[in-house]
């Protein structure tokens, strides 16, 4: 498995539960609605617009080993020789790893015009935030094994975080978006919520939708679940400062609103995630917060642009390479979500929260 080496710097329970993630987005037992060579077809497009030569080339070995010679048609944009339903299915793959921002309502529509169904573009969806969380991470934990083994600089201490008295409160930045699905939901769940460490703890429309790919949603559950909140070097508000960082790259409004929520909850801080919010990284003041977001940056577009360089900065800060090797799944890990997000359905203000 490509980065299999790299992937031993992160803790194991990340490890263990990207390699279950791995094994139902791109082997499944069942593949009966995306062929496994399909599934490998999205993941040698999303790969390579990811500039990550050594994951390309992986899926396209076994892309070949299915049926020789495919893996060249995808790896060099020669779609028109494949069945329409997969080109249009590559052609959904390709803009929602560039640009999700720009894949929306109207693209799924035309898939469903096709006769492409829910379930097959929730599938391919996932595969594609799948190989975007794997390629960046990747890029992270290369980046932190160029640096090589390195100093760690003891967090400043005295940083003061700079105020604005045009800043809005965090409950206006941040307000509390519905979600509104582009695909119908599959049947209800039998499992209620939280039943285990793999059902979502609750049954909100996006998961409900996910529901398509039941399998894939409870790997991902546990592995997002120990990224996020499972025991580790990276401080939570950390955690919440790179989700946001990365959401607010990306475009999604929704993580952006969900996580700067909670990065003031845990931080008890009032002013960065509005300020980031508002500003961007460089207003930050704190340089261990500003630090975090500015490479969170750096991971968020297609491709990542993080390297050596930016773990050091990381460094400078306080962050030791478990606690960097945290970030970076992180920031990863919402590079998946912003594209579940962003192009399965959209963020709706409730009506008491719109503007007149």
């Amino acid at each position: 498995m490509a980065g299999r080496p790299l992937l031993e710097l992160v803790r194991d329970d990340i490890r263990s539960f990207t390699a279950s993630v791995d094994a139902e987005v791109l082997r499944p037992h069942d593949d009966a609605v995306v062929s496994r060579a399909d599934r490998l077809r999205v993941a040698i497009c999303v790969a390579a617009v990811n500039n990550h030569q050594s994951l390309l080339e992986q899926y396209a070995a076994e892309l070949d080993t299915l049926e020789p010679g495919a893996a060249a048609v995808v790896a060099q944009g020669r779609w028109t020789q494949l069945p329409e339903r997969t080109a249009a299915l590559l052609d959904h793959a390709e803009q929602v790893a560039l640009d999700p921002a720009h894949s929306g309502e109207e693209e799924i529509g035309q898939l469903v015009q096709m006769g492409i169904t829910a379930t097959e573009i929730v599938v391919v969806t996932q595969i594609v935030g799948y190989v975007s969380y794997r390629t960046r991470l990747l890029a992270g934990l290369s980046a932190l094994a160029a640096a090589g083994p390195g100093a760690t600089t003891a967090a400043p201490s005295s940083a003061q975080q700079a105020t604005s008295p045009a800043l809005p409160t965090p409950s206006v930045r941040f307000p509390t978006y519905r979600w509104r699905p582009f695909v119908d939901a599959p049947a209800p769940p039998e499992k209620e919520a939280g039943a285990d460490a793999r059902t979502p703890k609750k049954w909100s429309p996006f998961y409900l939708t996910l529901l398509h790919d039941p399998r894939v949603l409870g790997e991902r559950t546990a592995l997002y679940d120990a990224i996020m909140t499972g025991t580790g070097k990276l401080d939570r508000a950390d955690r919440e400062l790179a989700a946001l960082a990365t959401s607010l790259t990306t475009g999604c409004e929704y993580c952006a609103s969900v996580h700067g929520r909670r990065q003031v909850q845990l931080s008890k801080d009032q002013v960065t995630a509005v300020l980031l919010a508002e500003a961007g990284p460089s207003a930050l003041a704190d340089p261990r917060q500003r630090t975090v977001a500015t490479v969170a940056a750096k991971i968020a577009p297609t491709p990542p642009t993080v390297d050596a360089a930016d773990v050091d900065s990381l460094r400078s800060v306080g962050l030791d390479a478990p606690a960097i090797a945290d970030f970076f799944a992180v920031s990863a890990m919402f590079a998946w979500a912003n594209r579940l997000m962003m192009t399965l359905g959209q963020a709706e203000l409730p009506p008491s929260n719109r503007t007149p």
